[in-house]
């Protein structure tokens, strides 16, 4: 078993969360924070992070299966990428890169154009993913001259006032917010498990979801004159891990050619070998116009992010206002340079296939064993396990998933309770032992959940 560096094993609970320390602190963090930051926190506060593993101040290890939100690839604080981003730190200190570009600015930029698909040619900045997308909002309607653009239901894009809309994860994170930041429009994400529709029509686009943008959306809705583009994450993450069809993407390409749209993917997430690949479009040979980066892309060490684009979109106009004073500070992008080189020189990606093939030993049978259980969903590193009350209607069993959540902390599993689904997305360092004792104990935790109800 993978120790972590004073040699205790992962995880390793010596005292049930929440510790009386974790506790006291918690409590004094609710009479002075914004009662809405405290939701959703996890029971124990953090006193370090190593590799794969998070120990809190009551002594406790817990196996880290969130990943801070999917945004350390490689492990907390990654030796060699911390070691540059503090080098540069005392190199530069911060400085405004619209204003003042650094020595690092260039490499970083043509790294990304070298490893991302082939029709991105060009690199904007921006501090992190809901920056990203922000800019590639305006790229896309000041390239096309539309305003309206498709997102899809489950779908996570930051919570500014323009992504939050963009996003419909659930209803409360775009609360008061659709009706003074208007123009988009959405279909529900091609998710086989609860898709809405039949099967594809015929002589149709070959995918329902597709159909039903063709013969719905564009028939009663909208007009496709007034559509400049399509932002969809290649796989949805806080949403469910869901994975698309492979009848999808080919139709939806067709559909943007078709009408002139812009189709942007949103990597923020999935980019940096979470899926398997690079990016996750390369799973499907899918070209975009556009693509937003950010978390992975600092290495876990630093805030940053990026809008790729092809050279007729982001090579045509100069006047569109980006990003913000700290984007691309000089820290984040020797953390984003030297991230990208761990990247190329070790055998990440091959872990990641070890991992999913662990995840798929592990979780798969889930919904034989349990009634309950009504859908694993598993690519690379991204795992989803929803839990339903009845299987023919699918309905949410959020309560019994809470129950599982609270039963994962007891055994040292910190994973992602979402809206959806409990997502399990470890970084992609974890070793495969480790991770399989994991998995282990989250269906302990499961037959807990389930001992709990029925007692």
């Amino acid at each position: 078993m993978s120790l972590v560096p004073d040699k205790r094993p992962v995880p390793d609970i010596r005292v049930s969360p929440p510790g009386p320390l974790s506790r006291k602190i918690l409590n004094k963090q609710n009479k002075i924070f914004y009662p809405g930051l405290t939701h959703g926190l996890a029971p124990f506060i953090i006193k370090r992070k190593y590799g794969f593993a998070v120990e809190d101040v009551d002594g406790n290890i817990y196996l880290d299966l969130v990943s801070a939100s999917g945004s350390v690839p490689l492990g907390s604080a990654h030796p060699e990428i911390t070691a540059k981003a503090v080098e540069a730190l005392r190199l530069y200190g911060n400085e405004d890169s619209h204003a003042l570009a650094c020595e690092l600015m260039l490499p970083l930029a043509e790294k990304l154009i070298e490893i991302a698909p082939k029709s991105l040619t060009r690199v904007d900045i921006s501090l992190n993913g809901t920056e990203a997308v922000e800019t590639a909002i305006r790229f896309m309607r000041r390239f096309t001259g539309r305003s309206v653009i498709i997102g899809f239901f489950g779908s996570y894009h930051g919570e500014s006032g323009a992504t939050a809309s963009l996003g419909a994860e659930e209803a409360s994170i775009s609360k008061g917010l659709r009706s003074i930041t208007p123009g988009f429009i959405h279909v529900p994400y091609p998710n086989s498990y609860r898709c809405p529709f039949g099967p594809p029509r015929a002589r149709g686009s070959g995918d329902s979801t597709v159909d039903y943008i063709r013969d719905y959306l564009l028939f009663h809705a909208v007009h496709p004159s007034e559509i400049a583009g399509v932002i969809i994450e290649p796989i949805l993450g806080a949403g469910g891990c869901v994975t698309p069809p492979d009848s999808f993407w080919p139709a939806l390409v067709d559909i943007c050619n078709e009408h002139d749209w812009l189709l942007c993917a949103d990597e923020v997430k999935t980019g940096f070998g979470r899926s398997g690949k690079m990016f996750a479009v390369e799973h499907w040979g899918v070209e975009p116009d556009l693509m937003c980066l950010g978390k992975n892309l600092g290495g876990g060490v630093m805030p940053i992010g990026a809008v790729l684009g092809s050279e007729k979109v982001m090579g045509s106009f100069d006047d569109v206002s980006t990003g913000s004073t700290w984007s691309w500070l000089p820290a984040a992008c020797a953390a984003a340079i030297e991230c990208i080189e761990v990247f190329q020189r070790e055998p990440i990606l091959q872990n990641v296939l070890k991992l999913e093939q662990a995840g798929k030993r592990g979780l798969s049978s889930l919904p034989e064993r349990y009634e309950i259980v009504g859908d694993v969903r598993i690519k690379g590193c991204f795992m989803g396990v929803e839990f339903v009350k009845d299987r023919r209607s699918k309905e949410r069993a959020l309560d019994f998933q809470e129950e599982v959540t609270r039963q994962c902390f007891r055994r040292g599993i910190f994973g992602d309770s979402s809206s959806s689904s409990y997502n399990i997305q470890p970084s992609l360092i974890t070793p495969v032992e480790v991770f399989q004792r994991g998995i282990q104990l989250f269906e302990e935790a499961i037959q807990a959940a389930s001992s709990s109800s029925t007692g």
